[in-house]
């Protein structure tokens, strides 16, 4: 062999096995891709085919969902459902606090709900005011899904008001006394005033000075007061739509805190002490002292030692009232008890709840005249832009009016949702009463408005 002609043969095979080479090694690569995808059937039957092709089934109802069922109105998406819709519906309403859902009526359709709020005015109070309301509530078929379809009106949703405590046996008067044993009662001293009495069904001013100098001579002699617990009030102080007669069978305890007055000068209740009297005193067991004359001063008998002494009053006006024994000589030892007299709490929280709304700043003007007397001693005693209370009878409306361009004016039937009948007042005057509603009076209004008139810091009282 020629040693200088090229190798042809060698060259074409060396190329020849390069090529299988790289044809063996992207063959290996394929099989090890086509190994690691996942195998799918070459052919499917056409039955298989229109199964896959099928719409999916419905979700299914939520477990336990029946829309005829009563709604849960403690579930959590309904209560912030509630509360969005309340405060979509009151733009104009700041809430402070929502109450938890109740069920309403009908419990499968409504829930009731409370809420704390105040209203967007111009008046400088933050107080809050308590509203219920009964929610519409409408669930969807298929998925319960709820929605809210109306609110009712202001305090419509009456499940869902919190009891107060003072509701707790409202309609059970409060239990009497415990009996006295007859050696309790026979241990007693006792003054008691009987007799036409010509303080009956007199205006309050007057009935007050007559029951301080009962209290007083009393005291004086180191008795007990017989006392009738219940009144006539006058016809002045009738409320709408008694026809303007006096009103009997009026509690003392309406008006005047008996328990402090008991602890300044002890009283037993009438019917009580008479009761007991005629079980053991009536028969002679025990001795009693008749007075007649109401000139008669106390100390003519200070030093009886006999269990009763009664004054007996006549018939005759003006010489029956209680107070004529507090006169003349007797005047000088028997001084009024005045401190024994403190209106019912249940009226100076209605006061201060007044107050608490104006926020304790505030000016006070006290009607005895006309209208003109009234707007020249506010604008002459009074600075602009204050809150002033108008207080008295009376009350021109329309100069109310006028006089908001220049003040923030308060009157006294502007706070009547404090006596309403949802409030603690009501609710307290019908468990005294043996459950039977109490009319807010007249005298109480007097009282109420002259307490909040006493409480501002600049008073002006115009009077007649």
């Amino acid at each position: 062999m020629d040693p200088s002609r090229p190798l042809l043969g060698r060259g074409a095979l060396l190329s020849s096995s390069v090529h299988a080479a790289a044809a063996v090694l992207l063959l290996l690569v394929l099989l090890l891709t086509l190994l690691r995808l996942p195998l799918s059937p070459i052919t499917s039957s056409p039955r298989a085919a229109a199964a896959d092709q099928r719409p999916p089934p419905p979700p299914p109802l939520e477990p336990g969902c029946d829309p005829t069922s009563p709604l849960d109105c403690a579930d959590p998406r309904l209560f912030h459902l509630m509360m969005r819709s309340a405060i979509d519906a009151f733009p104009a309403v700041h809430f402070s606090r929502f109450g938890r859902p109740v069920p309403g009526d009908p419990p499968s359709a409504s829930c009731d709900m409370a809420w704390r709020a105040r209203s967007d005015s111009d008046s400088p109070s933050k107080a809050t005011a308590k509203d219920y309301r009964r929610f519409a509530v409408a669930r969807d078929p298929a998925t319960c899904a709820y929605s809210v379809l109306s609110i009712g009106a202001y305090h419509s949703g009456p499940n869902a008001r919190k009891p107060r405590p003072a509701a707790r046996n409202a309609t059970i008067a409060p239990p009497p006394p415990p009996a006295l044993s007859r050696a309790q009662f026979a241990q007693g001293a006792y003054l008691a005033y009987v007799g036409a009495a010509g303080d009956r069904c007199k205006p309050m001013p007057h009935y007050l000075r007559s029951l301080l100098c009962a209290l007083a001579e009393a005291r004086y002699l180191n008795r007990t007061l017989v006392l009738d617990i219940t009144l006539c009030l006058a016809a002045s102080y009738d409320a709408a739509g008694t026809g303007g007669m006096p009103e009997e069978g009026k509690r003392l305890a309406f008006y005047v805190d008996v328990e402090h007055l008991h602890s300044q000068v002890p009283i037993i209740e009438e019917r009580r002490f008479w009761a007991d009297w005629d079980r053991w005193g009536a028969q002679g067991q025990l001795r009693a002292r008749l007075v007649e004359d109401t000139r008669l001063a106390p100390t003519k008998f200070s030093k009886a030692k006999d269990t009763l002494i009664v004054r007996k009053f006549g018939d005759v006006e003006p010489g029956n009232y209680w107070y004529n024994v507090c006169e003349g000589e007797a005047k000088r030892v028997l001084r009024p008890v005045r401190q024994a007299i403190r209106w019912a709490p249940s009226l100076i929280q209605i006061v201060d709840s007044i107050v608490s709304r104006m926020q304790a700043d505030f000016d006070s003007v006290h009607i005895g005249g006309n209208g003109e007397d009234l707007r020249r001693s506010i604008e002459e005693g009074l600075d602009g832009g204050r809150q002033v209370y108008v207080a008295g009878t009376g009350v021109d409306s329309a100069l109310v009016e006028a006089l908001k361009g220049k003040y923030s004016v308060h009157y006294l039937d502007e706070f009547e949702d404090l006596w309403g009948t949802d409030s603690k007042w009501y609710l307290e005057m019908k468990r005294l009463n043996g459950g039977v509603p109490v009319e807010f009076d007249g005298y109480m209004r007097e009282v109420v408005d002259r307490e909040v008139f006493l409480k501002g810091k600049k008073k002006v009282e115009v009077l007649r």
